[in-house]
């Protein structure tokens, strides 16, 4: 064989070889692509070109779909739910398969959320059987379908079966309106439920102020509790009181018997406007552990543990909510101090009158953290 033909002989089977790789080569680059979507438009046109050929696959490529999800960004998240829904209307769904990926707890929570959708469009009284065994479910949005049938399965129940089947849920519910639902119904049968402590909400706090934000300018401001906090060694306080808006204003205990969690700040510094207030608390962990600070405030507002900032928002009389923010932290064992500052503003308006705010501490998943008092 010439040199040339052994070179023409390679050729060829080179190009065989690619040709044959090729249709999954390019799947793995398609399925890469939505680790790289991001906002104001980063990754989209490689996204809007995978999506057209990902959405053309058999349905037996669907998992290949859902696996990726694991890696993807937030938003290219949203972009493979889409891609699921269109590759399992190119054919029958795998309906076994389906029911494996999600039993596998150990797979991707968001991937196996999609394939319960996908199995609850082509067989809903399977999907719901296997709602039964998921009451706590890592993934919270199979949770949450676990908890919303149970809750309707209590409600159907009578006397002692009734509060047992409440109690139950209580145990494993994650989200705020399930939660107020179930305490709603204990309460309703005669039994006490202390819905602030079971969610995690901070109640006893020490505060101090007002200190000035007129025109809104107060926010980044360092006032005096603030550069304390900040500059002390283990980050406490231990002034007394400090120059406020008006004089002198010093450190109160307050404490809240609000079901969740509120501190209404109006009574306690005479609806006062254009104002800044401090709020400060230890919390002894058992341990060092992943958790997050759950907020609802209706003003703008910073969070600090351990002297790190963790939270910021400069939103004024936007919607609150309980976990209206969420910022993810570590505590330390032993004691973690928290200081909080809201800033409420100048307006007039009725809807504009409102200072309060309800902070929880919960693990990554929303369970309250058992902190030693």
């Amino acid at each position: 064989m010439s040199i040339r033909s052994a070179k023409q002989l390679t050729f060829v089977m080179l190009a065989a070889s690619l040709t044959m790789l090729s249709p999954a080569v390019s799947q793995e680059n398609d399925l890469a692509a939505f680790q790289k979507i991001g906002p104001e438009g980063a990754g989209h046109s490689e996204a809007i070109a995978a999506a057209g050929r990902l959405s053309k696959l058999a349905p037996e490529r669907l998992f290949d779909v859902l696996a990726a999800m694991e890696d993807a960004t937030p938003l290219g998240k949203n972009w493979l739910r889409v891609i699921a829904a269109d590759i399992a209307d190119n054919g029958d769904v795998p309906t076994d398969s389906l029911v494996a990926y999600i039993e596998d707890r150990s797979g991707s929570r968001d991937a196996r959320y999609v394939a319960y959708l996908l199995l609850k469009d082509s067989d809903a009284d399977r999907a719901e059987k296997l709602l039964d065994g998921m009451m706590d479910d890592p993934s919270l949005q199979l949770r949450y379908e676990a908890v919303a049938k149970a809750i309707k399965r209590a409600k159907a129940a009578e006397g002692e079966a009734a509060i047992s089947l409440y109690n139950q849920t209580l145990q494993v519910a994650r989200h705020p309106n399930h939660l107020k639902k179930i305490a709603d119904a204990l309460r309703e049968a005669k039994q006490e439920v202390d819905l602030a402590k079971h969610m995690g909400f901070i109640t006893q706090w020490k505060l101090v102020g007002p200190f000035d934000n007129t025109d809104m300018k107060g926010f980044d401001v360092v006032y005096p509790p603030e550069a304390e906090y900040l500059a002390s060694a283990d980050h406490t306080i231990s002034q007394p009181s400090y120059d406020g808006k008006a004089g002198q204003v010093a450190w109160q205990s307050e404490s809240t018997k609000h079901e969740l969690g509120m501190v209404n700040l109006n009574p306690v510094y005479n609806n006062e406007k254009s104002a800044i207030h401090y709020g400060y608390v230890e919390l002894e962990s058992a341990k060092e552990q992943p958790a997050q600070a759950r907020l609802g405030c209706i003003v703008a507002n910073k969070i600090w543990v351990n002297g790190e900032l963790i939270m910021s928002n400069e939103v004024y009389h936007a919607r609150t909510g309980v976990d209206q923010y969420i910022a993810d932290f570590t505590l330390q064992k032993g004691k973690n101090t928290l200081l909080i500052k809201t800033c409420q503003n100048d307006q007039t308006q009725s809807w504009a009158q409102d200072w309060e705010f309800q902070l929880r501490i919960t693990d990554p998943d929303g369970a309250a953290i058992d902190f030693a008092r």
